[in-house]
């Protein structure tokens, strides 16, 4: 004490610490009651835990509800994958708040006896990766490119989330966001090996990389943001050619094996053709609206598909599938049209 008092420095530098110090404290005091309480796994309900089911030799699969998020299901819309590879845990998605992925890490301790050693966010969304801040620890993979969105985009896709949850998303604040900080591949890199996966990137629009995982020893394909089995895939974020080539390759990569997708489970690669005869059958209708000059399905109306009516989120994401392949769709016409007319597309653009 003395020599603090004695020395103008010393009683700088100590005050700084003590500033540093307190900080810490109060950052700590804001997050405890969040993930402290999800992590006394002794105070959580079996019921409370995620499920884990093994779908194959050291490899689980976490059910996620078919649908959008919401308070009912948690926001829990993103089929997970945990992988045991010697004395480390992969889990490739780590759920959709800090809460949620609180709990999760309850349920590995409890099945496995060990904590969550790397984490893998696939893609820039929040249902798969706003669990990351309850991974303490744990390593957090991504493409640079999806870890350059996330730190673009992890605000606002936190705030949508959070009002979807209500009460399910109290844990959703921005001092829990985790953004990646270890890199898959090296730069320009798009396929490689990344613990006991191979990996591949694809892409689900120009500016929207996904990553894909096999796993080795069982050789699951897992495709989060690409397949949703048995059902309509949602087209947000996405442009509908570049998905379609991407899923074209996604099913070369599967062949007979098995694939888990965004939603839907453990199923067979037929599933990404039916995806495919989604997207075709959808681009087709679109376009002989538009020679009709139709614009009913601008609002996303007047364009149905009977062969899918009867999948499970035919009727809420439909027609906003048929918005957004509408909008694709249009601005192309308007730029083939610019190219017969010898005007440049830039310039015909401008007069829209």
């Amino acid at each position: 004490m003395g020599l603090t008092q004695g020395n103008p420095c010393a009683r700088k530098c100590c005050g700084g610490a003590a500033k540093v110090l307190a900080a810490l404290l109060a950052w700590w005091l804001l997050i405890a009651p969040t993930l402290a309480a999800a992590m006394n796994c002794g105070a959580l309900a079996a019921g409370d835990l995620p499920a884990l089911q093994r779908i194959g030799v050291d490899v689980w699969r976490i059910p996620a509800a078919r649908g959008e998020p919401d308070e009912s299901n948690r926001g829990a819309t993103v089929e997970l994958l945990l992988a045991r590879d010697g004395s480390r845990l992969w889990l490739v998605g780590s759920g959709p708040t800090p809460a949620y992925g609180a709990a999760l890490a309850c349920a590995v301790k409890a099945l496995l006896g060990r904590r969550v050693s790397d984490v893998v966010n696939t893609r820039a969304a929040p249902e798969l990766a706003m669990g990351n801040a309850a991974f303490d620890g744990a390593r957090v993979w991504a493409l640079p490119a999806v870890t350059t969105a996330m730190r673009e985009r992890c605000e606002a896709c936190r705030e949508r989330l959070a009002r979807r949850l209500g009460a399910a998303g109290a844990s959703l604040r921005p001092d829990l966001v985790r953004v990646p900080t270890a890199p898959v591949g090296r730069p320009g890199a798009t396929a490689g090996s990344l613990g006991p996966f191979a990996w591949r990137e694809l892409v689900r629009a120009p500016d929207e990389p996904v990553l894909v995982l096999r796993h080795r020893a069982s050789g699951i394909v897992l495709a989060q943001g690409l397949v949703w089995a048995g059902d309509v895939p949602d087209l947000r974020d996405t442009r509908s050619d570049t998905l379609r080539a991407s899923l074209r390759t996604l099913r070369r990569l599967v062949g007979t094996g098995l694939v888990l997708g965004e939603q839907g489970g453990l199923v067979r690669g037929d599933a990404i053709d039916a995806q495919i005869a989604y997207i075709d059958a959808l681009r087709h209708e679109v376009r002989e609206t538009l020679a009709r000059g139709d614009v009913q399905g601008a609002a996303g109306r007047g364009i149905e598909l009977p062969a899918f009516v009867d999948l499970p989120g035919y009727a809420t994401r439909h027609p906003l599938n048929v918005q957004r392949v509408w909008r694709e769709l249009e601005s192309q016409s308007f730029d083939d049209r610019a190219d017969q007319s010898g005007r440049p597309a830039t310039f015909q653009r401008s007069l829209r």
